[in-house]
């Protein structure tokens, strides 16, 4: 007698973490499969037909809309992150992996859920709780982690941190002797390529989550300077 199987077929859909979204030129959904209802809380045959950006948190549509457009012209999305209103009306957060299909005309992404994620790492940052007046970008030692002044956070490493801190410490100008220097090494013996690659880096993480480019300018024959307000969290 065949043995039978410890898990119906029919239920693997509530194991699986991702939803695989196809949309179209005008943003309406046209094939859904995976973990949709789970996650947005609609069925797929619901989604089916549905203007994505409709259910797209008000706060995060612009920068959203700019993920959009570089997804358009090619490039290869991963980890944006953006709130999403779920059927009941509860805020989800989503965590995006996007691509453009040039040959079916269509947009395809991989949406997950972590808003769980986001409560248990206490990285949730309420809007009422950022700084009132001048914008601000804020660095928090623990957790480690860069706050752009619209809310989204973008996750560092030690090094990530240590550059950032002496940027926004260092007043008009941070040579890059000291942020060699921060980082423990030392200056004249340092491979001066690895410091452009980290820059080069922490601006590339920052452009995939965040709406605003990190405002970090290169001064030749000097370093670096951080040119917008911050803030640092302890």
């Amino acid at each position: 007698m065949e043995k039978e199987s410890a898990t119906p077929k029919s239920d693997y859909g509530d194991f699986v973490l991702d939803a695989i979204f196809a949309v179209d030129t005008q943003g309406i959904c046209v094939s859904v499969t995976g973990a949709c209802e789970r996650i947005f809380g609609y069925t797929a045959e619901e989604m089916v037909g549905k203007c994505m950006l409709d259910m797209v948190h008000p706060d995060d549509l612009g920068r959203t809309l700019q993920s959009i457009d570089r997804v358009m012209t090619g490039y290869l999305q991963r980890y944006f992150e953006n709130r999403y209103i779920r059927k009941d009306g509860k805020v989800a957060y989503i965590s995006w992996s996007a691509t453009w299909s040039e040959d079916h005309q269509l947009r395809i992404g991989v949406a997950r859920d972590i808003t769980e994620r986001k409560y248990d790492d206490h990285q949730l940052v309420a809007r009422e709780l950022l700084p009132e007046g001048p914008s601000y970008w804020q660095l928090s030692a623990s957790p480690r982690r860069l706050i752009a002044p619209d809310g989204a956070i973008i996750a560092l490493s030690h090094q990530d941190h240590i550059v950032l801190l002496t940027l926004m410490t260092g007043g008009e100008s941070v040579t890059r002797r000291a942020i060699v220097e921060a980082l423990g090494e030392d200056f004249l013996e340092y491979d001066q390529r690895r410091l452009d690659t980290q820059m080069r880096r922490l601006r590339n993480k920052v452009k995939e989550v965040c709406s605003t480019p990190l405002p970090v300018s290169t001064l030749r024959s000097v370093g670096y300077r951080f040119y917008e307000a911050t803030k640092i969290l302890r």
